[in-house]
């Protein structure tokens, strides 16, 4: 990082560029450029290093977003990927949706005054840009404890109790009766905030740790949740939201009935369109 303490005076906030008009109206892909490494190392110098870092307080997942913005800064791209797994599952998904402007990028301390440092596209930058590199999860110290859990639904809930396990020496078998893993990231966001292509090399990735997927099953249907609770160690329900639901705020405020922010899954959707 930049001895000059005072750096974000000079060095303004930046945020990636819109892809143009022309091309966002034709193609169905995410509207903004990823940060260039030149750019990535600028924006993360702007980090102050806070004594008593907001940012990471107010993240849900308490990311060490100093630490990796740190490392960012100074092209240590394997070291700031291997740290920033270590609080979450897939933060190159977190990069692109979370809504920073209310967590860390709104805690930053100089998002009042100087405008917050552009934590969540570095850290997609760090993470996208580690795997163009080869960055894999480290599993050669996984020692297996030869237990077995059933994960049901490939979504957010189940991808991150599938990797813990993993990296705790557990084998996880993940269930959905989707055509790939995601849930809502594949299926619910549109392709211009997340494309789909970002969690088919998830998957991959997950493959390579050692995590099995069994797609286009449904439980119940094709295998019996008996047969898993009888055939594995334990079973993790992971199945997500599927109904909408009435926020019940009385009878003064009826009218203003409030639905649950999950969307009802596409049933029909095909792989190789928009999903």
């Amino acid at each position: 990082m930049s001895q000059n303490v005072y750096q974000f005076i000079d060095l303004q906030r930046v945020d990636p560029p819109k892809k143009p008009l022309k091309i966002r109206k034709i193609e169905f892909v995410e509207i903004y450029e990823p940060f260039s490494e030149g750019q990535a190392k600028a924006q993360a110098d702007r980090c102050l290093s806070c004594g008593n870092p907001y940012c990471e307080w107010k993240c849900p997942v308490h990311n060490y977003i100093p630490n990796w913005l740190k490392l960012a800064n100074e092209g240590r791209i394997f070291e700031a990927a291997e740290l920033s797994h270590q609080t979450n599952t897939l933060p190159e998904v977190c990069g692109r949706v979370c809504p920073q402007d209310r967590l860390c990028e709104g805690s930053c301390t100089l998002n009042d005054e100087f405008g917050a440092v552009t934590i969540g596209n570095i850290e997609r930058y760090i993470n996208d840009k580690a795997f163009e590199m080869g960055w894999r999860p480290d599993m050669s110290g996984v020692k297996q404890t030869g237990k077995k859990v059933a994960i049901i639904g490939a979504g957010p809930a189940g991808l991150a109790c599938a990797d813990v396990l993993t990296r705790n020496g557990v084998k996880a078998v993940v269930f959905d009766r989707h055509p790939e893993i995601g849930g809502l990231l594949t299926f619910g966001i549109p392709a211009f905030k997340l494309e789909k292509e970002v969690m088919t090399r998830r998957r991959e990735i997950f493959t390579g740790m050692g995590i099995e997927f069994k797609l286009n099953t449904e439980v119940g249907r094709d295998v019996q949740l008996d047969d898993l609770l009888s055939d594995y160690d334990a079973v993790f329900l992971g199945v997500g939201t599927y109904q909408s639901m009435r926020g019940g705020l009385g009878k003064r405020r009826r009218r203003w009935r409030v639905r649950s922010a999950a969307v009802p899954y596409r049933q029909h959707q095909t792989v190789n369109g928009l999903w």
